[in-house]
């Protein structure tokens, strides 16, 4: 290849390599997802943050100002008990949730272990638990459930690449160019950007759902609206099938030999669903062998917990309002 050739072929790979490089540059900067660098405050618009990430992250930012001894962990469903909430049945204590969404008994393992490891006091725990979240005992490294490398001790290339993976995905990157551009959120961005920040608070990760604030203006008429996502129940529901198995069982029994060991003051809740389905009794019955028969709370099936539709945002989350209800019944004695 002559010098002339090859200078025309330098030339038209720069040109081929500048719209890369401009937006490589432009996600190192944006930082779309909140991984490249540490911030004083997370705030969740408009892109869906890695929750677990987060909640770690803000967690190792203020623990050693703060003490942190208490920890509410499970999925997005912790949504229901805010730290303020739980404050007066732990008396004198730190608490922080450091949930994920679509929470896994991998990941809970993962956290419990890793508090443990660090030799950080384990004063309270409020463990959400149910069907879906006792299903998944397996690493999953997706960039919106792939857990913090001080937890998972995955290397920072390697984590770094499941999120510059999801940016250039055009089904992010054209959205959120758009976004960035004309500040604008559009229909076909649902799902995948979000117009809506859950004003987190920065020491505690609690936020407050939105739809409390509907819910305060519109009354009854929010369930009328929101109709559609209460999908009708069955006079008979049948429990879920029987899902903890010997995977689950060295999870769990790991998990309860560390909050025995920490001498942990922890309750175990079994989530409430709107769709009424029970935890199934082999399982009910296992994780009431692992740990203390006194500290698992069963709220699922049909019962005055599930029966009442304005404890729920939708099928998926319960409100506070019933959060506390279910604090006030295990801390009772």
């Amino acid at each position: 290849m002559n010098k002339k050739n090859l200078s025309t072929f330098i030339k038209k790979i720069l040109i081929f390599l500048i719209p890369l490089l401009v937006i490589i540059t432009g996600y190192i900067i944006s930082d779309p997802f909140k991984v490249t660098r540490t911030y004083k405050k997370y705030e969740n618009k408009p892109v869906f943050l890695n929750q677990g990430y987060i909640c770690w992250q803000t967690y190792l930012n203020h623990r050693d100002s703060l003490k942190y001894d208490s920890y509410i962990l499970g999925n997005s469903c912790t949504v229901a008990f805010p730290t303020d909430l739980w404050k007066p049945f732990i008396k004198d204590a730190t608490p922080i949730r450091i949930f994920g969404d679509a929470e896994s008994l991998y990941a809970i393992h993962k956290k419990i272990k890793r508090l443990d490891q660090s030799n950080v006091p384990i004063k309270n725990v409020l463990l959400l638990l149910d069907n879906n979240t006792l299903q998944k005992v397996d690493k999953n490294n997706s960039h919106s459930r792939i857990l913090h490398p001080d937890i998972s001790n995955i290397g920072i290339i390697e984590f770094q690449k499941e999120f510059i993976i999801a940016f250039f995905n055009l089904k992010f990157l054209l959205p959120y160019i758009d976004y960035r551009i004309f500040h604008s959120y559009r229909k076909y961005m649902k799902g995948i950007l979000t117009d809506k920040d859950l004003h987190r608070n920065q020491l505690t990760n609690d936020f407050r759902n939105p739809r409390e604030d509907e819910i305060l203006k519109t009354k009854e008429q929010y369930w009328i609206k929101h109709k559609k996502e209460f999908p009708k129940r069955d006079l008979i529901v049948d429990p879920y099938e029987q899902t903890i198995f010997n995977k689950q069982k060295n999870m769990l029994s790991e998990i309860g030999e560390i909050l025995k060991r920490n001498k942990t003051n922890y309750q175990i809740i079994i989530s409430p669903e709107w769709s009424q389905k029970e935890i199934n009794s082999k399982d009910l019955i296992e994780l009431k062998r692992i740990f203390d028969l006194n500290r698992i709370h069963d709220f699922s099936g049909k019962n005055k917990y599930t029966q009442n539709q304005e404890y729920f945002y939708e099928k998926g989350h319960y409100r506070p309002l019933l959060g506390k209800i279910i604090l006030q019944e295990i801390y009772k004695n």
